[in-house]
C-alpha cells in the first residue's frame, strides 16, 4: 500500500512540475513578444495630424492617400522625417512609407530615393 501511495505522489509531483515548466516558457515567450513590441514603438515618431506638417510633405501623403487608406502619421521630429502607415484599397496589403522634410519618399537605412540619379545609373549600364 505504501509503495502504491508514493508511486501516485511521485507520479503527481512529475505531473505538477512539468506543468509549471510549461507556464513559465509560456510566460517567459509572452515577455518577449512584449519587450519587441515595446522596442518597436519606441522610435522617436510621435502622432501628427496632416495639416502640421509642411506643404511637400502634405502632397506626397496625398498622392500615397490616392491608392492607400492612411493608418498612421507620425513624424519624428530631431530627423525631420514623416511616417505614415497606410493600407492598400485594393489588396489591403500594409506598406510604410518615409518622407524627408522636402517630401521625398525614403528609406530609412539610406539615402533619399533621387529618380535622376537611378535613370542615368541604368542608362550607363545600357550602352
Amino acid at each position: 500500500m505504501k509503495k502504491v501511495i508514493l508511486s501516485v505522489a511521485l507520479i503527481l509531483g512529475i505531473v505538477g512540475a512539468t506543468n509549471a515548466r510549461i507556464q513559465d516558457q509560456g510566460q517567459v515567450q509572452q515577455d518577449r513578444t512584449t519587450v519587441i513590441s515595446t522596442q518597436s514603438q519606441d522610435d522617436g515618431f510621435k502622432d501628427v495630424k496632416l495639416e502640421d506638417l509642411n506643404e511637400k510633405v502634405q502632397a506626397a501623403i496625398s498622392v500615397v492617400a490616392e491608392n492607400y487608406n492612411i493608418d498612421v502619421l507620425q513624424y519624428n521630429a530631431e530627423k525631420q522625417i514623416t511616417k505614415v502607415e497606410a493600407t492598400k484599397k485594393d489588396d489591403q496589403s500594409k506598406k510604410t512609407f518615409y518622407f524627408d522634410a522636402e517630401g521625398n519618399e525614403i528609406t530609412m537605412d539610406a539615402a533619399p530615393v533621387q529618380p535622376e540619379k537611378i535613370e542615368e545609373e541604368s542608362e550607363e549600364i545600357l550602352w
